[in-house]
């Protein structure tokens, strides 16, 4: 029986975006900890409504970035999960038509 899902490639796509990816979206959180000390400063300096834009973007921008972080950990327990169940899968086709291996 020949197998035709990769599961160690899925499992280490899994690996590799959390290593490479979340690392890049928690760094943003240094440089937007700086923006969001700008606020302050702002609401002296410029009109009421053009500082409280610039209040709410960082804000929501700073969510965003943790938000994404969190999702992409999801998609890597996802994706070996996925990994998980194809090799079961695979074992259990094996088993049902006598072929190990």
């Amino acid at each position: 029986m020949t197998r035709v899902f990769d599961s160690e490639f899925v499992r280490q796509l899994g690996a590799d975006i959390e290593a490479n990816v979340v690392p890049i979206l928690e760094s943003t959180d240094q440089y937007l900890q700086v923006m969001s000390e700008i606020d302050r400063g702002l609401y002296t300096t410029v009109t009421l409504p053009m500082a409280a834009a610039y209040s709410i973007a960082t804000s929501t921008v700073a969510e965003s970035m943790a938000g994404a972080a969190a999702c992409f950990r999801e998609v890597n327990a996802a994706l070996d999960a996925c990994a998980q169940d194809m090799d079961d899968t695979d074992e259990a086709c094996a088993t049902a038509f006598g072929a190990n291996g």
